[in-house]
């Protein structure tokens, strides 16, 4: 590890200073010193985790800050998202070697000027009057700092950036026998085939598990229970690139993102549930000797440790992690729709199966979302947003977040734009799966748009003047007609304007 300090820190401490190569100085293991009344912050150059160290005068050598400095660090990572099993490893990674520098980059004193703002300063974090502990300072900062990839641009925070690195740079893998009847479920074979292997590994563990499972006399809705679990595991594994028997620890960072994973919270019930289904889990895995018997007890500790932190009302991190990706989504969805905010879309929508044609014509900008779309599209047509509806090209189905047709391909509807649409492809809107009114969709048009940004959905032209719910589809709107021919009457476009925008708001509220 490398420690930049201060000339009069460094003079304090009794430290011999080395000269260090500056690209040396952005590394996991490089931190930097700030002094600011009773505190110490210590920060990590490349990841700007704090480590707060109090009353900096008591220490009179080198060999005293680092013990205190190795103290806090320790106490940070036992309260933080941190498996246990890995907090050695972590600490032995960064101690190994000590070696001080004053070679202190700009923008490393520019963060340990931000943290000093946020402890100190008029608008500090730091509720005060709860005495809070140096991890607990440190932790608030850290779950509260943003730092910024350079080379993307993209925001991250301080805590998930340390998350992360311990979960790739760690590993607290099994040390499973290698004999013929397990070699079956190793796969690192450095072959371009790995990934398909790791998916049939992932296989054979599962019909052998549910074989384990099954003589052991378990009823059926356990059995599901459990080999639902270990599958939804398995597969959050690989989509991480490992598997089951590369780290021990992993099934901790399953449990407290789960919120986020599943957007569902477990009940209390839950809970339990889930802690003995991996404990099954673990328990077919010693029996298949791919882990140790110490392998058991530090997946079961990892379980425990997960479950305490996704149920604990005092840490958070679970909540806030959503809410930063809740933020982080929205940021990333308006800097993709962006783009669009100066295109016009000219849209041509025709009532399927009716005649006369009953269709509308207008403009939309580029940076409408398709919900947003849908919704003025119902509205155009007077429908009164009482059903459900889907739109769809091709396999292609966009759907709000709460359905799931499951047929072909599904997308958020919310996270999708006019923008995105293929000007060449046809798309159709399904409205009331009972009556089963379609809409055709066609993309007629794009060019600069010249109307300002806050314009919304535009009216060019039009006929009839729109369906009635509930009356069974076209053949009853044909029917209705007979006795109401106004229903095929010229649209009344001056009418249409001033109902439209307050239609589509109305619309839009009955999804809500």
């Amino acid at each position: 590890m490398i420690i930049a300090v201060e000339n009069s820190l460094a003079q304090h401490l009794h430290v011999n200073s080395q000269v260090i190569a500056p690209s040396d100085l952005l590394e996991t293991n490089v931190w930097t010193i700030r002094v600011t009344g009773e505190f110490m912050i210590i920060m990590n150059n490349l990841m700007s985790l704090p480590i707060i160290v109090r009353y900096p005068q008591r220490f009179n050598d080198s060999r005293s800050f680092i013990a205190a400095f190795k103290r806090e660090f320790l106490s940070l990572l036992e309260v933080s998202p941190i498996p246990h099993a890995k907090i050695r490893m972590i600490r032995d990674a960064q101690f190994s070697k000590v070696v001080f520098t004053r070679q202190i980059q700009p923008e490393t004193q520019q963060q340990l000027q931000m943290y000093e703002n946020l402890m100190m300063g008029p608008n500090s974090i730091i509720d005060w009057e709860k005495d809070p502990t140096n991890a607990e300072i440190a932790l608030q900062l850290a779950e509260q700092t943003r730092i910024t990839n350079k080379t993307t641009d993209e925001e991250y925070v301080v805590m998930d950036v340390f998350e992360d690195y311990s979960v790739t740079d760690f590993k607290v893998a099994t040390h499973p026998k290698l004999n013929e009847h397990n070699r079956r479920y190793l796969y690192r074979s450095l072959s371009i085939n790995d990934i398909m292997n790791a998916t049939a590994v992932g296989e054979k563990i599962l019909d052998d598990y549910q074989g384990y499972l099954e003589s052991r006399g378990k009823s059926e809705s356990i059995v599901d229970r459990d080999l639902d679990c270990a599958a939804d595991y398995i597969g959050y594994c690989e989509a991480l690139g490992e598997s089951v028997l590369d780290d021990i620890t992993l099934v901790y960072h399953y449990l407290i993102n789960y919120e986020k994973l599943h957007n569902d919270r477990p009940t209390d019930t839950g809970f339990h549930s889930k802690s003995d289904a991996f404990r099954e889990f673990g328990k077919f895995l010693r029996a298949e000797d791919l882990f140790s018997s110490e392998d058991y007890d530090l997946f079961v500790q990892a379980i425990s440790q997960g479950i305490k932190d996704l149920g604990s009302k005092q840490r958070m991190y679970h909540l806030q992690r959503i809410i930063r990706d809740m933020q982080r989504q929205v940021r990333n969805q308006r800097e993709h729709a962006i783009q669009y905010v100066n295109k016009q879309y000219t849209i041509y929508v025709e009532l399927s199966d009716y005649h006369p044609k009953m269709w509308r014509r207008f403009t939309v900008s580029g940076d409408t979302r398709l919900d947003m779309l849908c919704f003025a599209i119902l509205a155009a047509f007077n429908a009164d947003g009482h059903h459900l509806f889907e739109l769809h090209q091709g396999n292609t189905h966009y759907q709000l977040p709460i359905l799931d047709s499951g047929f072909g391909q599904s997308k958020d509807i919310t996270q999708s734009w006019v923008g995105d649409c293929n000007l060449d492809h046809e798309y159709n809107l399904v409205y009331d799966f009972g009556d089963m009114w379609n809409f055709k969709i066609k993309f007629e048009e794009v060019k600069p748009k010249r109307l300002p940004a806050h314009t919304g959905p535009q009216i060019v032209s039009g006929f009839g003047n729109g369906i009635l719910d509930d009356i069974g589809g076209v053949e009853g709107l044909t029917q209705a007609a007979k006795d109401d021919p106004a229903i095929n009457e010229p649209l009344n476009i001056p009418k249409f304007k001033d109902q439209w925008s307050r239609q589509i708001e109305k619309i839009r509220h009955s999804y809500e």
